[in-house]
């Protein structure tokens, strides 16, 4: 039998799924990135806008090591050699 998928996450479930903090996940709610309801005195988001949401993300654009060292060591060595970096 196939996993249950979840409708309705609470809040402290919602920041664990998408790695934001709980103010984050309300901050969302607020501007309309994610969807919500309320059942009682629960806020509950709507799984699948999680899941929208992060689909929704730019891609990572991740510099190798190398070139994040290379990088990071240049102004030091115009400064070094009396070279205004700005």
């Amino acid at each position: 039998m196939s996993e249950l998928q979840p409708i309705l996450v609470p809040i402290s479930q919602a920041s664990a799924i998408i790695g934001k903090c709980r103010r984050g996940i309300y901050q969302l709610i607020a501007t309309g990135q994610l969807k919500a309801v309320k059942s009682g005195r629960s806020t509950l988001v709507v799984y699948e806008s999680l899941k929208q949401y992060a689909a929704n993300l730019p891609v990572a654009k991740i510099q190798s090591a190398a070139r994040r060292h290379a990088k990071s060591v240049e102004p030091i060595s115009k400064l070094r050699a009396g070279v205004d970096p700005l």
